[in-house]
Formats: C-alpha cells, sequence, structure tokens
C-alpha cells in the first residue's frame, strides 16, 4: 500500500513534468514558427546597415565592408558586371554558394543590359520566391542592386539553413537541459515540502499505534500548536476519544443499573413465590403476595418499555412533524389531576391557544407527562405551575412546582440513565431513574433544548423551548 507522502510525491512530480513537457514544446513550436520571420528580419536588418554604410561613407571601398557589417552567419557576396566584387566567403565556399543558386544561368546572354537584369532575375528565380525571400536547397538569400560611383552592383545577401537549424537545435537543446535542471529542483523542493507537510501525520499515527496497543482510554494524542488542519484533527480526534470513553463508562454504568434493577423485581418475586409455596396460605395472604407480585411484574414491565423507548431513540430517524403543545399539555394535566387534588396543590396554568411545535405528538406526550408526574411526585405542599407561550420564533414550555428541589451536584446528573437523586429509595420517591434520561433524549432528537432551575426545599422549574 502506497503511503500518503508517496502519493503526494509522485502527483507533484507528474505535474510538474507534464507542465514543464508542455512549456517545452510550446517553446518549440514558436521558435520553429518564427524561424523564417527571424531570418528574413536578420538579412533586412544587414543589407539595411550596409545602405546606411555607403550612403554615408562615400569613400569606403567595397573590399571593405565586412568591417564595417557584422555578417557572422551569413554570407555576402556583391557582383559587379559578371565579376565578383567582394564576398565574406572562402573561394571554395563562395564557388559552393554561386552552384547552389545558380548563378552562371544567369549570365546567358551578355548583350543584355543591366537595367534589364531586375526583370530577369525575377523571371529566374519565380519558383523560388518565398514571401519576400528566395529559397534554393539550403540557403535562404535576398537580391537586391545599388549604385556607387556610377558603378551598378548586385548583392546577394544570404543564411545557411543548416545554421539556422544548428541554432535551433542548441536552443531546444538548453530548453531541455534547462527543463531538466528545473525539474529536478522543483521535485527536491517538492519533496521537502511534502516531507514537512505530512510529517505532523506520521507523528499522529505512530501515537495512535500506541494508543490502539494501550487499555487505557484515557490517553490523549499530544497536541501541536500548528494552528492548521493537523491541529484540528488532534483536537477532533481527541474528542472522539473523549466520547468513545464516556460512552464506555455509561455502558458499564447502563450495564450495572439495569443488571440491579431488573433483579431486584424478579427476587422479589422469586422470593415472594418461594414463601408462598412453602407453606399453606391463607386468602388474605395469597392475595398479598399476588399484589405484591403484580407490582413487581409492572415494575419489570415499564423498565423494559423504557429500555425499548430509548433503543427506538437512537436508531429512529424522526420526520417533520407538528403537534399541538396546548392540547397535549391539557390531556397530560387531565391524567394527574387525581393526583393533585389528593396532594390539595395548587394548579396554575397559563397555556396560550394554538402552541404548534415541531414534534412527534407520541413522544410530546412521553415528555409532558415524564415531567408533570415528576413535578407532582416530589411536590407535597403549595403549587404546580405550567406556562407554555410562544417566545419570539420559538415556543416555551416551563413546568414549576414547590417541592424539594434538587441541588446543584445533582442537576448535572439527573439526565444520566438510573440516575435518581433519593439513594435511599423512599416509598414516595419510588421509579426506575430512566424518565429524565428518555426527556433529554427525546428533546434531543426533536432539536429542542431542556434546562432546569432548583433550589433544595423551593422546588423545580423545567424548561423546554420548542421550534414553533
Amino acid at each position: 500500500m502506497k503511503s500518503v507522502k508517496s502519493k503526494l510525491f509522485i502527483s507533484f512530480t507528474s505535474t510538474i513534468f507534464v507542465i514543464l513537457l508542455f512549456l517545452s514544446i510550446i517553446s518549440i513550436y514558436f521558435f520553429n514558427l518564427n524561424k523564417e520571420t527571424r531570418t528574413l528580419e536578420l538579412l533586412d536588418a544587414t543589407y539595411t546597415q550596409m545602405e546606411d554604410i555607403l550612403e554615408d561613407d562615400e569613400s569606403l571601398k567595397i573590399k571593405d565592408l565586412d568591417k564595417y557589417i557584422d555578417l557572422r552567419n551569413q554570407f555576402l557576396i556583391i557582383f559587379k558586371e559578371d565579376s565578383i566584387a567582394f564576398t565574406n566567403q572562402s573561394r571554395f565556399k563562395t564557388q559552393e554558394i554561386l552552384e547552389q543558386i545558380k548563378y552562371e544561368d544567369e549570365h546567358e546572354d551578355d548583350s543584355k543590359k543591366y537595367e534589364d537584369r531586375k526583370e530577369q532575375l525575377d523571371k529566374k528565380y519565380e519558383d523560388y520566391y518565398d514571401e519576400g525571400f528566395i529559397e534554393i536547397d539550403d540557403y535562404v538569400l535576398t537580391i537586391n542592386s545599388f549604385e556607387k560611383d556610377g558603378e551598378y552592383y548586385e548583392a546577394y545577401l544570404g543564411i545557411d539553413e543548416k545554421y539556422l537549424e544548428q541554432s535551433l537545435d542548441d536552443i531546444y537543446g538548453t530548453i531541455i537541459v534547462l527543463n531538466i535542471v528545473i525539474f529536478f529542483l522543483l521535485t527536491f523542493l517538492g519533496y521537502l515540502l511534502i516531507n514537512k507537510t505530512i510529517n505532523p501525520l506520521k507523528l499522529i499515527l505512530n501515537e495512535l499505534e500506541h494508543l490502539q496497543s494501550s487499555d487505557d482510554l484515557s490517553k490523549r494524542l499530544k497536541e501541536n500548536k500548528t494552528k492548521d488542519e493537523f491541529e484540528e484533527l488532534i483536537i477532533s480526534f481527541n474528542k472522539m476519544l473523549e466520547n468513545v470513553e464516556n460512552s464506555v463508562e455509561n455502558i458499564k454504568q447502563f450495564s450495572s443499573d439495569a443488571s440491579h434493577e431488573l433483579k431486584t423485581p424478579l427476587t422479589i418475586i422469586q422470593g415472594e413465590i418461594e414463601l408462598i409455596k412453602n407453606k399453606e396460605a391463607s386468602k388474605e395472604e395469597l392475595k398479598a403476595v399476588i399484589n405484591k407480585v403484580d407490582k413487581e411484574q409492572k415494575k419489570l414491565q415499564e423498565i423494559i418499555k423504557n429500555f425499548l423507548l430509548l433503543s427506538r431513540l437512537e436508531k429512529e430517524v424522526q420526520s417533520n412533524k407538528r403537534a399541538s403543545l396546548d392540547k397535549v399539555l391539557f390531556e397530560a394535566v387531565e391524567l394527574n389531576l387525581d393526583f393533585i387534588e389528593k396532594k390539595n396543590l395548587e394548579l396554575i396554568l397559563e397555556i396560550e391557544e394554538d402552541l404548534n411545535v415541531n414534534f412527534d405528538e407520541k413522544y410530546l406526550s412521553i415528555v409532558v407527562n415524564n415531567l408533570l408526574t415528576n413535578a407532582v411526585k416530589y411536590t407535597q405542599e403549595g403549587h404546580i405551575k405550567i406556562l407554555a407561550k410562544k417566545q419570539n420564533k420559538n415556543i416555551l414550555l416551563e413546568i414549576n412546582d414547590s417541592g424539594i428541589g434538587i441541588s446543584k451536584e445533582d442537576q448535572n446528573k439527573i439526565y444520566e440513565r438510573f440516575y435518581r437523586v433519593d439513594k435511599a429509595r423512599t416509598s414516595m420517591k419510588d421509579g426506575i431513574g430512566l424518565g429524565l434520561a428518555i426527556v433529554k433524549k427525546i428533546c434531543e432528537r426533536f432539536e429542542s433544548s431542556i434546562k432546569v432551575k432548583s433550589e433544595i426545599n423551593k422546588g423545580s422549574t423545567f424548561s423546554i423551548k420548542f421550534k414553533a
């Protein structure tokens, strides 16, 4: 398996190679495209320089032109009548050039006057003209005429295409060598940059290997103050580890509490059955045992029902539903009215109408009933107050009581499964400790926030903010 570093390096070098290859091809293409243009420009510039020198210095001799004109890589052959007045090439090279351009054919008819030479030359080279210059075999040339001291001269100025090809080959070679040097330089710099960038990831992987081999869930990755995505990755991973640790602890606690909660009623039921089996019981004793067993089996049913409800909440995806909060509140009040009246509690209702919330009515009933039942259960005297009203774009529900209250240290734990403030489990406070855990979970699933304010012996207020 290739490492990220190798993949990045291969991708980087491939990209650099393709870019440099493309630039090389484009450069060579344009150099080749402009070859003829540059050749003409060079020939025109040289001839213009020669004309200027001849005009400025009338005493200048034709044979001394090469002292004033840069004729490197060019040939200049000047004829006076049919004899050579100037050449910057050797005798042999001059003869070779003249043979190539078929100069001898021009002088087949010596009776023609020099005024007719232009017409003769145009006719002779008409098959070789190409955009203002003559191209014959390996040579590109121009033919011009001028007068000096009353004498008529013809100037053959040209350049060897082999030189042009050699120049272009040199340029191509330079481009290729330069691009190779740039490629290796960029590859080296890219390797250093990738290595520096990937190094924090390697450190993270090494630490993860150590964490993987350790059974200690409290260990965390070392935070690096790099102020980049790697730092964010470490922070996110540490948060995930923290969540995993908390989940494992919750599972342990859940398993312990669940086994205890299930074991207690089962033990009572089994004890009662064994007791009644081992003696002859009266009708009243049988009735008492049956009532006790019925009570415990109902408690078992309640535990199992709540377990199933929590399990569904973990997996069930809720669609957008709407429920009438005021309707659900009045139904919950009706269910708990007998208990409120038995305790002689004052019931205060401040419920607005048409309070529609984004909630499933079934789950909304569970939330409201759990909160109201708890308020009644833990309040011996005073009042129960229910407030429901629109608040900006939300709807607020408050259930307030004048009961025993919850200490500050317990307020952060009341939503944990099986947690109960009353460790002694008095008869007044019987239950299985899942009610508020279910309420909290349901509220989270429907994106509603729940808060509690409470003081010991003064009462509690649970408030929920729903989306309207």
